[in-house]
């Protein structure tokens, strides 16, 4: 029986389709004879810090292309601070940035950063920054050979926007590359994203996929990336596969503080949200974008800075006197947008309502952000001020009585950078109402990346804390082209 070209057509579909049916994500390897101590940790690829240089800690927020731009602008600044260590000789500030967490859009930069030193500053803003990156998407989206794949239930658009960016951004780098990287090389990467079954932040470091009883290094970071950049209706979840045996005894910080007579309920819920992942009913993460639960990539940061729960403590090493001088710094590209809403009697569209229900919470979440970590450093300096005040008194009415010992060791600066700083209020109107999207015109990008360094160079804080560091140290000047501002705001009044 001869088959007529039509009947070959459809046939060719029909596989094809089913074809389509059997696509998978990747799967995330199973642990199997991990060392306990090995894997992609802070301790595995960074030397225990050193109380006479300074612990610097980045962290990058969400907001797309936009968050990218402002979070490569500021290194840009960094590469260009220098200050007198206390050896007398000069150091860059960028060589001593020991972590970078990051959220969404912000992630993009930390994790070429990570993967590609060397080229960064020279590859990353073609790469990424003036890559229409929105539109490759969308040309995969309706290629006919992905409509098959997305048809099945276990691939979706995160996974096709996962391979995008490991073809054309991270080449194809896993987790197992950054751990070849010598130690001390690249600051550690804190890759977040939102755990949306427990709604609780996820971070991509072999001590989260302990919990899984996965193993990272067989990642790509491009997962990861897309995960923590998985902006909710856009795109699918992004799934990780939960395995229950071999692994190893949960953390035991966890059991401890699962005490809820002895535990703040900040504790208790963290831990658990940790042992969540050894319930036997779960044997999947589904993740989301990771602004859900912390869009500046702070909430992290703030449990290593307050608490030894944490895998990569901060606060172990201050207590063991190695660390003199903390320094944070948070790239915040958040928006304001203006709305007329209000102009008018007919409720905003669903379009606008689900705007809101997104990013609300995800500015609310921020805010809280930097309140909890700024305040705890002011109440640490606070209590330093009390005790060196008390030991002044003392000296002064009890000379022969020995002086109150001060408990902290650690010199703590927070600097936010941030759009409200911008002190112009056309330029200032301008960014803050910046889309979030994946293209964004050249100009944009350049604006963005001068306004990180402006602000890193006004901000008082960043100034008394360098300041600190070697006394002598003076911000030097940064301006922003007046044309650059034309050509993104448009002409002042005027004009």
């Amino acid at each position: 029986m001869r088959m007529t070209s039509y009947g070959v057509k459809l046939c060719c579909a029909v596989a094809a389709l089913l074809a389509g049916g059997c696509a998978h994500y990747p799967d995330n390897p199973r642990l199997a004879a991990i060392a306990p101590a090995g894997g992609y940790r802070y301790s595995v690829v960074r030397p225990p810090p050193q109380a006479d240089k300074p612990f610097v800690l980045l962290a990058f927020s969400g907001g797309g292309t936009r968050a990218a731009a402002f979070s490569f602008g500021l290194m840009e600044a960094l590469k260009t601070v220098e200050y007198q260590g206390t050896d007398g000789a000069k150091h860059r500030l960028l060589d001593d940035v020991e972590i970078i967490s990051s959220v969404s859009g912000g992630s993009f930069t930390s994790a070429y950063y990570a993967l590609f030193p060397d080229r960064f500053f020279a590859d990353f803003p073609s790469r990424f920054l003036y890559r229409d990156i929105q539109g490759g998407l969308f040309w995969r989206l309706f290629n006919p050979y992905n409509w098959w794949r997305l048809a099945s239930p276990d691939f979706s658009r995160i996974d096709m926007a996962a391979e995008y960016y490991n073809e054309t951004i991270f080449g194809g780098k896993t987790f197992a590359d950054l751990v070849a990287t010598p130690p001390g090389r690249v600051p550690f990467l804190v890759l977040n994203a939102t755990d949306i079954s427990i709604a609780h932040r996820f971070e991509f470091t072999q001590d989260q996929f302990d919990l899984l009883c996965s193993d990272l290094a067989g990642v790509a970071v491009s997962r990861a990336v897309a995960a923590s950049s998985d902006f909710p209706v856009a795109f699918a979840p992004l799934t990780l596969d939960i395995y229950q045996e071999p692994c190893g005894k949960l953390p035991d910080w966890i059991d401890l503080a699962l005490d809820r007579e002895a535990n703040p309920k900040r504790r208790v819920a963290e831990a658990m949200a940790a042992k969540s992942y050894r319930d036997p009913d779960r044997r999947y993460a589904h993740l989301l974008d990771g602004g859900l639960s912390d869009n500046l990539g702070l909430r992290g940061p703030f449990q290593a800075v307050t608490s030894t729960d944490s895998p990569w403590s901060i606060l172990r090493y201050a207590n063991l006197k190695q660390l003199g001088r903390l320094l944070v710094i948070a790239a915040n590209a958040k928006t304001t947008k203006q709305r007329q809403w209000d102009e008018r009697s007919a409720p905003p569209g669903i379009g606008a309502v689900l705007d809101v229900v997104t990013s609300g919470p995800m500015d609310d979440v921020s805010f809280d952000s930097v309140e909890m970590i700024d305040g705890h450093f002011q109440q640490m300096q606070q209590l330093a001020r009390t005790v060196d005040s008390c030991n002044k008194r003392l000296g002064q009415y009890c000379p022969a009585a020995p002086p109150v010992v001060n408990p902290l060791m650690t010199d703590f600066t927070f600097a936010e950078l941030t759009f409200d700083d911008i002190p112009e209020p056309r330029l200032r109107r301008c960014l803050q109402e910046l889309p979030t999207s994946f293209s964004l015109p050249a100009a944009t990008v350049d604006l963005l990346r001068a306004a990180a360094g402006y602000l890193l160079m006004r901000s008082a804080e960043f100034v008394v804390g360098m300041q600190r560091l070697d006394p002598a140290w003076q911000p030097h000047p940064v301006t922003i082209d007046g044309q650059l501002v034309d050509a993104v705001c448009g002409a002042a009044p005027g004009d």
